[in-house]
């Protein structure tokens, strides 16, 4: 989807403070064909597609957010918590207006927008209608609410209000970007569910060290998934979990190569591509990939696939090391049965083709940046194509149907059936995850 828009008329001034009823407007706001501003309006017994607010605690509040909106994925596991919600939902704007239950959630490369209506029991003025479900290319999305804060600080400007919180947020935020080590740093920040300059300093200098050895693009994977009350205790045992030893493998790096020009496609899109594409050099036609196959493209121990090696501490991240920056990793997995140790091989497999050479580390993480949807939807894809597995299931997806497709493909059930609701042919309500 490639339209989102925030447009707004300039209304007479309200009341309140000069910021707000000086940029007091009518707000339209566009995703695709949806309208967030949509309302039915109790007052004028009609339904608008604009509603009426200030543009001034609308623009502080994304000006505020702007690292996070841009760079913090939803919580792994765990319901958002009040200061994700403070930075992700629109709601959080406040300033006494009512705003349409908008949520941002960045993946790196794409926005994924959710928008709910109104309660309908609930006793207010105006009712936001729509209910939807997008995704729009991050770059749009940085566009349009840097567009949308410029009119509003033009705005003020233009009624001799030039010295606003607005003004001075805007400005750090604006020098913060075109400032390469501390854009880094903040997009960091944000990934680990901090505001800006509020990371543990000592925490952001370790992972800064740690960047010169596994990679700046591994750190800001391993950032992600090291979100949450407990940063400090899962970046230790990633970095504990690094220095065990592990299995060798070889990966030609030439095999499959890269994806080039994504045109914006969405993750799962490029992981189904890249699976397709490997199947064909590996020639594996479409039929399941046995262990030897799988072991024979890693050079790797057969058995290695099968089960765990020997007792290890938990770890939060699977993870690749790339040895002397030739074509040989260090391979440590984190599962330890059949299906999940197969489904993290293919997933090293992605990396090792996907991944800049100045890469050193290759992790596999349950966080939902782009890359590691781009690794899962791969790994569905190779180990388990969509046509071979409609064509086995025959339109019966059945649990027990799936339960006997997952074994034929050497993949768990909810391997088999995240592959059939990506690809509509079943509801997350019909899943059993």
């Amino acid at each position: 989807m490639n339209q989102f828009s925030i447009d707004v008329s300039w209304l007479p001034e309200t009341n309140g403070a000069a910021e707000e009823r000086l940029t007091a407007a009518s707000l339209t706001i566009s995703v695709g064909d949806w309208t967030p501003t949509r309302i039915d309006d109790s007052w004028s017994k009609s339904v608008h597609n604009s509603t009426r607010v200030s543009a001034y605690p609308l623009a502080l509040w994304l000006a505020s957010s702007w690292w996070r909106l841009r760079w913090e994925s939803a919580p792994i596991r765990s319901i958002p918590d009040i200061s994700w919600k403070m930075s992700h939902a629109m709601p959080a704007a406040g300033g006494g207006y009512l705003w349409p239950n908008l949520t941002f959630e960045s993946d790196g490369d794409q926005i994924f927008v959710v928008c709910r209506p109104s309660n309908p029991l609930a006793n207010e003025p105006i009712r936001y209608l729509e209910n939807f479900q997008a995704v729009i290319p991050a770059s749009l999305f940085q566009s349009e609410i840097d567009a949308f804060i410029r009119l509003t600080l033009a705005r003020l400007d233009a009624v001799r209000l030039s010295s606003t919180p607005l003004h001075e947020i805007w400005s750090e935020v604006l020098g913060e970007r075109h400032a390469a080590e501390v854009a880094y740093l903040r997009g960091l920040e944000a990934r680990l569910g901090f505001d800006p300059s509020e990371a543990p300093e000592d925490l952001l200098q370790r992972m800064s060290l740690l960047a010169g050895v596994a990679g700046s693009e591994a750190l800001e994977e391993i950032a992600a998934a090291c979100a949450g009350s407990r940063f400090e205790l899962t970046f230790r045992q990633i970095t504990e979990f690094a220095a065990l030893p592990g299995t060798t493998a070889r990966i030609p790096r030439q095999v499959g190569g890269s994806l080039g020009n994504t045109g914006g496609q969405l993750p799962w899109h490029l992981g189904r591509q890249l699976a397709q594409d490997l199947r064909r050099s590996f020639d594996l036609g479409q039929g399941p990939i046995r262990d030897d196959q799988l072991a024979g493209i890693l050079e790797i121990p057969v058995q290695r696939l099968r089960e765990a090696q020997g007792l290890r501490p938990r770890s939060p991240v699977g993870l690749a090391i790339r040895l002397n920056g030739g074509d040989s990793l260090k391979l440590l997995f984190r599962k330890h049965n059949r299906p999940g140790l197969r489904f993290e091989a293919a997933r090293f497999l992605a990396e090792q083709a996907l991944v800049p050479a100045a890469e050193t580390w290759l992790p596999a993480t349950d966080s939902k940046s782009s890359r590691q949807k781009i690794q899962r939807s791969f790994a569905a894809e190779f180990l388990c194509p969509i046509e071979t597995l409609t064509d086995f299931l025959d339109g019966d997806y059945s649990p027990e149907l799936v339960e006997e497709a997952a074994e034929r493909f050497g993949v768990s059930e909810l391997a088999v059936e995240t592959q059939l609701v990506n690809h509509g042919l079943l509801s997350h309500e019909q899943a059993l995850f």
